[in-house]
């Protein structure tokens, strides 16, 4: 039973053991998360509907290594740049009807 006492008093540290583990992967994920992202140019989007008689240009930037977001830009016509959410409906039709280049 020397056998048992001595795996009793492990498991804390085998436990402990495991938790670090587990913590380092979780930070080193997010980590990575964030690097991945350093060349998203969205660092916030809106759903607000943006009239089409306002736009100059239209951006789309696809999922890539840089970015692990589809992202689209639309260029006002007084020059400001407005990063819209590509999920809602109103931009989801607005790539619909855009000509395929």
């Amino acid at each position: 039973d020397e056998f048992a006492a001595r795996m009793g008093s492990g498991c804390p540290l085998l436990a402990c053991l495991l938790l670090l583990l587990l913590a380092s992967h979780s930070a080193r994920a997010a980590l990575l998360e964030a690097n991945g992202n350093l060349s998203c140019r969205c660092a916030k989007t809106t759903a607000t509907f943006i009239p089409p008689r306002m736009y100059d240009s239209i951006e789309v930037r696809p999922v890539g290594s840089s970015c692990r977001r589809r992202e689209v830009v639309i260029i006002l016509k007084n020059r400001k740049r407005v990063c819209v959410e590509p999920n809602t409906p109103w931009v989801k039709k607005l790539l619909r009807d855009l000509p395929s280049v």
